[in-house]
């Protein structure tokens, strides 16, 4: 009877420990894109939520329920405090940059909720983290109803 790995096996062993922890050690990477999108899908439906409540614009004049997609406006934050870390953030179609809703939680391009700015087309918004190409994230707004989600 034998009592030992023989010097084979107990390689094997190494190499199989190895293995499994350097799958472990990449799955254990924080996704900033996912994070960054979770964020940005907060604020998106924050600002959704406080459009409805409001039908006109506030004393400063700027309608309530806007948000502003670029990676400086969502860094720029109170509570509770998060820094964009993706690289891009891209939307589609290009030209959208500000997202408002008005009081029916319709989403609208630009500062305002007038008729002529609704808009017509699913919004793709797209989080890239370079480092991590294939960790890119998308969120989904929908042009009838203003809902958003994580893709």
């Amino acid at each position: 009877m034998r009592n030992a790995l023989s010097l084979i096996e107990f390689l094997f062993v190494i190499v199989l420990i190895g293995m499994l922890s350097g799958i472990g050690f990449y799955l254990s990477q924080p996704d900033y894109a996912r994070q960054d999108a979770h964020y940005a899908l907060l604020k998106l439906k924050e600002a959704r939520y406080r459009a409805i409540a409001y039908q006109s614009p506030n004393d400063s004049g700027i309608e309530e329920g806007c948000v502003t997609l670029t990676k400086e406006a969502l860094s720029d934050n109170e509570a509770p405090t998060h820094e964009i870390k993706s690289d891009s953030i891209t939307t589609t179609p290009n030209s959208i940059t500000t997202v408002c809703f008005d009081n029916l939680g319709r989403p609208h391009d630009g500062n305002s909720t007038q008729l002529d700015t609704l808009i017509d087309t699913k919004v793709d918004i797209v989080f890239k983290y370079t480092s991590n190409s294939d960790k890119n994230t998308t969120i989904l707004l929908f042009q009838q109803s203003g809902y958003v989600i994580i893709f």
